[in-house]
C-alpha cells in the first residue's frame, strides 16, 4: 500500500514540476489535462502527507518515551492517580534512556503524569547523598515507591525492606539475577 502511495506522491510532484514549465503554460489543452490530473491526486497526497507527519511525530514521541516503557508507565500512573497522589520522578539530564524533566515538559506529558519532580542527580538509580532536598522529602513521605529499572533496584535494595518498594525490572546481569533468585534476563515485579 505504501509503495502505491509513494508512487502517487511522486506523480503529484512530477505534475507540480510540469505545471511550472513555460511550455505547458502556453499549451492550454495540456495545462488543463495536467491540472485535472493533479487536482485528482490532491486529496490522496494531502492525507498521505498528514499520515507521514503524524508517523514522524509518533516516532519522535516513541523515542522520547523510552521505547514504550514510559508509555506503559504513563498508563499505570493514570490508573494509580484514581486512588492516590502520584509524584513522577525523573532525572535532571539524560541517563541511559530515561526521561528527563525537560522531555516531560516538552512533550506535554506533565499534565498526564501530574506532579513531576527531578531526583536532582543524573545517575542510574538514586544516589541519596547527591539527591535534591525536594526529592528526599517526597521519598521519605511516600507510602509506596514504584521503582522501574535495574538501577533503581540496585540503589534501593540497600535500604531496609519496609514493604514500600515495588520493583519492576529486568535482571540484566548475573549479580542482580542472583540477588533476586531468578534466572538471568528474567522480568521481575516484587514488593519489598
Amino acid at each position: 500500500m505504501f509503495e502505491k502511495l509513494e508512487l502517487v506522491q511522486k506523480r503529484y510532484d512530477e505534475l507540480s514540476q510540469l505545471l511550472a514549465q513555460a511550455e505547458i503554460a502556453t499549451n492550454p489543452r495540456r495545462l488543463q489535462e495536467l491540472s485535472k490530473e493533479k487536482a485528482g491526486l490532491e486529496d490522496i497526497v494531502g492525507m498521505y502527507q498528514q499520515y507521514k507527519a503524524k508517523g514522524k511525530e509518533l516516532a519522535e514521541l516513541e523515542a522520547l518515551l523510552d521505547s514504550h516503557a514510559e508509555v506503559e508507565m504513563m498508563a499505570l500512573v493514570k490508573w494509580m492517580k484514581q486512588f492516590a497522589q502520584v509524584i513522577y520522578v525523573v532525572k535532571p539530564s539524560p541517563v541511559q534512556d530515561d526521561l528527563t524533566l525537560e522531555d516531560v515538559r516538552r512533550s506535554g506529558l506533565e499534565s498526564e503524569f501530574g506532579k513531576v519532580i527531578s531526583t536532582g542527580i543524573a545517575s542510574p538509580g538514586i544516589v541519596f547523598s547527591l539527591a535534591s532536598a525536594q526529592f528526599k522529602r517526597e521519598f521519605e513521605s511516600a507510602d509506596l515507591i514504584f521503582a522501574k529499572g535495574m538501577g533503581h533496584y540496585e540503589a534501593l535494595s540497600e535500604l531496609p525492606a519496609e514493604g514500600k518498594f515495588f520493583y519492576c525490572l529486568k535482571a540484566k546481569c548475573q549479580p542482580v539475577a542472583d540477588s533476586l533468585g531468578v534466572p538471568l534476563n528474567s522480568y521481575v515485579a516484587m514488593l519489598r
